[in-house]
């Protein structure tokens, strides 16, 4: 590997050797990057939005080859992974000169990077959270960003644009909606997400949708901390609520109760 490495650095909030639950099907090491550009009232990994914790690539790379004959893919976390496409893309790099598939999880926010990964083929999957139904104010509000409402299109728009990039390339995409109820995750809510990724969506063999059991506990904001969870028959009928819309793709769901379960609406 070329000496550069040894200069260079991320910003790093941890680094997992071997994870069985940030893709699933794989055993993969993830790298959790420090920085995000939201503020999700819900956010677990709050932690890690302004740390600094600069960690040279030369060690990283060390790290992934001592996790490699017990992996198969290279996944990258945050935080929010893109505000640092520079030095994912280093990694990936790195990733893909040891046979290794690379996944990143996103926001979305940041399309340019989400294309440059793609055009240099650095990236085999990527897991896109939606937050709520494409909707200026309540992105706004999910995302605890405090801005006006042309930002939010803003965001929103980019959002779009890195589902479209994804969509038209080679790479797999599963679209995750972390649900609270009262807050974000009522059917209605539900209904939108999955009417646009339907209506946006081409290739919808490669998609999965996933209802993700939203958990306050370690979240920032004081009423989400204390807000029940959506029980796992209610997240089962969100799940109903998607495949009435989105019908022959996966559509999964994760609580703390049952785990993973998955669930398939079949076009009459």
């Amino acid at each position: 590997m070329v000496s550069y490495l040894f200069f260079m650095q991320a910003n790093i909030g941890g680094i997992v050797p071997l994870s069985t639950v940030d893709w699933h099907g794989r055993s993969s090491i993830v790298l959790f990057f420090n920085g995000c550009p939201f503020r999700c009232p819900y956010c677990h990994n709050f932690d890690l939005i302004d740390r600094k914790n600069p960690v040279d690539l030369d060690l990283i790379q060390k790290r992934i080859s001592e996790s490699k004959p017990f992996i198969s893919a290279v996944v990258f976390l945050g935080g929010e992974p893109l505000m640092q496409v520079k030095e994912v893309s280093e990694i990936a790099k790195i990733a893909k000169e040891k046979g290794l598939l690379v996944g990143v999880h996103t926001n979305g926010y940041f399309p340019d990077a989400v294309s440059s990964l793609i055009d240099n083929g650095l990236a085999d999957k990527f897991f896109v959270d939606i937050k709520a139904p494409f909707e200026p104010d309540f992105y706004l509000k999910v995302t605890g960003t405090d801005a006006n409402e042309k930002f939010g299109e803003k965001m929103i728009e980019n959002i779009q644009q890195s589902l479209k990039t994804i969509d038209a390339s080679d790479a797999e995409l599963e679209v995750k909606t972390t649900v609270f109820p009262n807050f974000i995750g009522s059917e209605e809510d539900i209904l939108k997400i999955a009417g646009w990724l339907d209506k946006n969506i081409s290739h919808k063999r490669k998609l999965v949708y996933v209802l993700q059991q939203g958990n306050g506990r370690n979240a920032p904001d004081p009423v989400l901390k204390n807000t029940r969870f959506f029980e796992p028959r209610e997240m089962d009928q969100l799940a109903k609520s998607a495949g009435s819309v989105l019908k022959n793709i996966p559509i999964l769901t994760r609580t703390e109760e049952e785990g993973q379960k998955e669930f398939c609406f079949k076009s009459s």
